[in-house]
């Protein structure tokens, strides 16, 4: 425990001069026992005193409100250098966060209007292509399996033919793409000068259609490859029909897989969903920023650190005035020396006094 609190803790200390204050007596001096306060006497010595009794009050409550805040301002102070790098990184991923906000403004803007694909529609594309998926895997692993296959190997193989399935049907998003920019087509003179940024949804024919008539082309070979293949697993362990059959579900879901994606393609969404991803994650960074625990723990503490002073800045307060009010409770008691009160200024009529601003 510290000085202050042993010996001079303010609490004991204006206690203390209670007890004291109802002990003093001011002693009758001559016949000085007039009402009004004498006015040769400018204060008297109990009037000092207890002046400097209410100055230890404040300085007591400020000594108290350091020892009290050390903890939490040496905390605050060993915490500055990673709270001021992590103003620093917010202070510039401010800017980020802006730049990200206002493309996502300005793309949903003006986009919004050629939109096709719901906003939710993602969900049933990806469930769609699981479906696909896992329908392939099981028809090749099984007729691997059946054929003498290792289990292991026939697994990893289906996968693999199977995702090569249904990525081949991911061609029909592209010709889905150039579909809508032939609907969308105009002139680009006549895009405003928002549009112009996004020229490219406009733009038709396309001079990527060779390449796209190449994919779909190769899409093609994958699809049939597989169908055969499997055709030809099935029919050399069963029969030809049966090898037929899942041939022909291989290549089913190919085309399925195709269709699916023709009809989910949307570049326009697929450009403001990207948008939307970018701002929701520089918001969700911000945020992660703005809760630096360093930072935090910094604030905290300085908040700490500033509510007890201020606290014991009141308190010190509080206790001037009890100091000066057990000063008055002396001069009360003891009217035959200190008189009843101060001496009442005169004011003679059409003069005001020194103090309110006139001349006297």
């Amino acid at each position: 425990m510290s000085p202050v609190q042993k010996g001079l803790d303010p609490l004991v200390g204006a206690s203390d001069a209670d007890a004291r204050a109802e002990q003093i007596a001011l002693p009758r001096v001559d016949e000085a026992g007039a009402t009004p306060q004498p006015d040769a006497v400018a204060k008297l010595w109990v009037s000092p005193e207890y002046d400097e009794l209410t100055a230890e009050q404040h300085s007591l409550h400020q000594a108290t409100a350091h020892e009290s805040a050390l903890e939490p301002e040496v905390e605050a102070a060993g915490l500055t250098p990673a709270a001021s790098a992590a103003g620093h990184i917010l202070e510039g991923h401010t800017d980020v966060l802006a730049t990200v906000t206002r493309s996502f403004i300005a793309v949903l803007a003006v986009l919004t209007p050629y939109r096709r694909r719901p906003p939710k529609a993602k969900r049933w594309h990806l469930l769609a292509k699981a479906a696909f998926l896992m329908g392939d895997i099981a028809g090749i692993a099984t007729a691997a399996i059946w054929l003498g296959e290792i289990p292991a190997i026939a697994l990893v193989m289906a996968i693999s033919a199977a995702a090569a399935t249904v990525t081949a049907g991911l061609s029909g998003g592209e010709v889905r793409d150039v579909r809508d920019r032939v609907r969308r087509s105009r002139p680009i003179e006549e895009l405003s000068p928002e549009l112009l940024p996004h020229a490219h949804f406009f733009d038709a024919p396309d001079r990527g259609w060779p390449f796209v008539k190449a994919l779909i082309y190769v899409s093609i070979a994958v699809a049939g490859t597989i169908a055969c293949a499997i055709f030809a697993l099935r029919a050399s362990i069963e029969d030809p029909l049966v090898g037929l059959v899942f041939g022909g579900i291989a290549a089913a879901i190919a085309a399925a897989s195709w269709i699916e994606s023709f009809c989910f393609a949307d570049a326009v969404a697929d450009l403001l969903d990207n948008a939307e991803a970018d701002y929701q994650r520089e918001v969700s960074r911000h945020q992660a920023f703005a809760a630096s625990t360093p930072w935090q723990r910094r604030e905290e503490a300085l908040a700490t650190s500033a509510s007890i002073h201020a606290e014991q800045l009141e308190r010190g307060t509080a206790a001037g005035h009890h100091m000066q009010g057990l000063l008055y409770g002396i001069l009360r008691r003891n009217p035959q020396t200190a008189g009843n009160g101060p001496v009442a200024e005169t004011t003679n009529i059409g003069q005001t006094t020194r103090r309110s601003g006139g001349a006297k």
